[in-house]
């Protein structure tokens, strides 16, 4: 089995298509574009693979500083010649490289060299990556809508995008005013009748006022709601779960299979988020997904916004567990411009895995590289 001989980072920004916020502030902007972090793993045999861990500083404590600079001086040096195929020993030496708190260490950073690991492995197998995982319970996954805007005009733009680009179902950020969540429930109610919607409070209600919220989201046609308490408050969140009729789930709180199981045990979800790169890569992420769906819980996946790396391994594992929820994972949709030279297929909002290997695209390093450089 090759071992791991080299990893690369790379820090550049890509272009960001209008405004996008949550109830903690702003994720991405045409002003700001998005950063993105990625790796590129080759192994002894030759063998590449790419991975990502591109961080959102308003959603998580991790930055682009920070992921850049515990790849670069701690999790690389930690891997270098481990066996490509040992993941468990790769987390094994990133954890020992830095110490975990709750959860595993600087997971975002982590996930950048384990999704590579993963691409890089399924190659050397020559099979796709959710063959790789073990399960193939579908072969594709549908994409949810982000809805944006502040007001009535710039939502009902953005809704006419949706369906214009083959949308059938949307999630929204709540957690500000409560008139404004009501009215924004009923405006894609009102666009998508026979829609999914799930609505993202990003740990945005306060504890007084969370039963009253509840309420008025599924009276207003919520079909998911998440993360309705901050992350560090389970107590809330198990008191939501506790009375209400449509599955809660979390993401913020979850960093890996530990904070998985501690929320299992205080029965603060109904429903488990899996994000790639928020509980550390595929193999943490598999652990969860595994839990979650032993437990019952309902099974949907989202991400950070990310670009084609991050994205695959996001419909790779939703494939794999077979995920009939629309995924909210919206790169496709803010990122005006990517880096890979071959993207998995799309359906309108079907995103197909192929019987390419590993994450199924290919990575346009020269771009990568160009991209990288301007900004050093």
């Amino acid at each position: 089995m090759p071992t791991i001989e080299n990893i690369e980072v790379f820090s550049f920004t890509l272009p960001f298509a209008g405004l996008f916020r949550t109830s903690r502030g702003t994720v991405g902007s045409a002003a700001s574009g998005r950063p993105i972090v990625l790796t590129k793993l080759t192994a002894s045999d030759g063998t590449v693979g790419w991975g990502e861990g591109s961080p959102s500083h308003t959603w998580s404590p991790e930055t682009r500083e920070s992921v850049v600079s515990v790849l670069s001086d701690h999790f690389v040096p930690a891997v270098i010649g481990k066996s490509l195929a040992d993941l468990d020993g790769l987390h094994a030496a990133m954890n020992g490289a830095i110490a975990p708190l709750w959860g595993l260490s600087m997971p975002i950073a982590r996930a950048a060299i384990d999704v590579a690991a993963h691409d890089a492995l399924a190659r050397h197998y020559g099979v796709p990556l959710l063959d790789l995982l073990g399960h193939r319970r579908a072969d594709r996954a549908r994409l949810s809508w982000t809805v944006t805007g502040s007001s009535q005009a710039e939502v009902e733009e953005s809704l006419h995008d949706a369906k214009e680009r083959g949308y059938r179902s949307c999630n929204i950020k709540v957690g500000g005013s409560m008139d404004w969540d009501v009215q924004l429930c009923e405006m894609v109610r009102s666009a998508f009748p026979d829609g999914f919607l799930w609505a993202d409070a990003n740990g945005g209600f306060p504890p007084h006022e969370a039963r009253q919220r509840l309420h008025t989201l599924v009276a207003a046609g919520v079909d998911l709601l998440e993360q309705p308490a901050a992350p560090d408050r389970p107590d809330v969140s198990a008191r939501i779960a506790a009375e209400s009729p449509i599955p809660v789930a979390l993401d913020e709180s979850i960093s890996g299979p530990v904070p998985l199981l501690a929320m299992l045990k205080q029965e603060a979800l109904t429903a488990y988020t899996f994000k790639v790169t928020r509980t550390g890569g595929l193999w943490p992420a598999h652990m969860c997904a595994a839990l979650a769906d032993t437990a019952g819980l309902m099974l949907v996946c989202s991400g950070l916004t990310e670009c084609s790396v991050a994205f695959a391994a996001s419909i790779h594992l939703s494939a794999a567990w077979g995920i009939t929820h629309p995924c909210a994972l919206n790169g496709p949709q803010f990122l005006t411009d990517d880096i890979a030279a071959k993207s998995l297929p799309r359906e309108g909002d079907a995103v197909l895995v192929t019987d390419d290997p590993g994450l199924g695209i290919e990575v346009d390093e020269d771009k990568v590289r160009h991209l990288s450089a301007q900004e050093a």
